[in-house]
């Protein structure tokens, strides 16, 4: 193993932890009621390079925006009709199934939703809820994207050209 593969696994376990640990203190910071999400969402996105970790983020953060949408759309209709949130799951998971079904890449719409109406409080607004929840993602998505960028920099450092990401080197001519 060379220096940079030692060190591009060493980044990897460490940003992973920290991403976890640093999102949910920040979350638990702020307030919001769940910081799980904000911990699990760290962790997610972090890839082994910096590109696909970007692209884990944003396409995560737009699953999850559907997933509350479709969440807060079932549940505003189904709830006055006395329907239980097992049949609101179900509704909101098949409806984000079809999206996921034909874009893949936002296959985390279809937990969105169960982790919307489970983590509900009967004092709050299901917006809200699907608000605190997209937060956490955010939050944490973002935190696991910086901390992976903060730590291709730090390899870039060490050992100049032969540091960066393979995604990077793999576009150069």
């Amino acid at each position: 193993m060379t220096g940079l593969e030692l060190a591009r696994h060493i980044a990897f376990v460490l940003r992973c932890s920290a991403a976890a640990t640093f999102s949910y203190m920040l979350a638990s910071a702020i307030g919001l009621p769940h910081p799980v999400w904000a911990a699990m969402s760290g962790i997610i996105v972090s890839q082994e390079k910096l590109t696909e970790t970007r692209s884990a983020m944003a396409w995560r953060l737009i699953g999850t925006v559907i997933g509350i949408v479709v969440a807060v759309a079932v549940g505003s209709l189904t709830a006055p009709l006395g329907a239980d949130v097992a049949i609101q799951i179900a509704l909101a998971v098949g409806l984000c199934a079809i999206v996921a079904r034909r874009y893949p890449a936002v296959r985390v719409c279809m937990w969105t939703g169960p982790i919307v109406f489970l983590t509900a409080d009967p004092g709050m607004p299901l917006y809200m809820v699907g608000l605190y929840r997209g937060t956490e993602v955010f939050l944490g998505g973002l935190v696991g994207a910086a901390l992976h960028a903060v730590s291709e920099a730090v390899i870039r450092g060490m050992f100049g050209r032969a540091g960066p990401d393979p995604a990077d080197a793999e576009k150069q001519p």
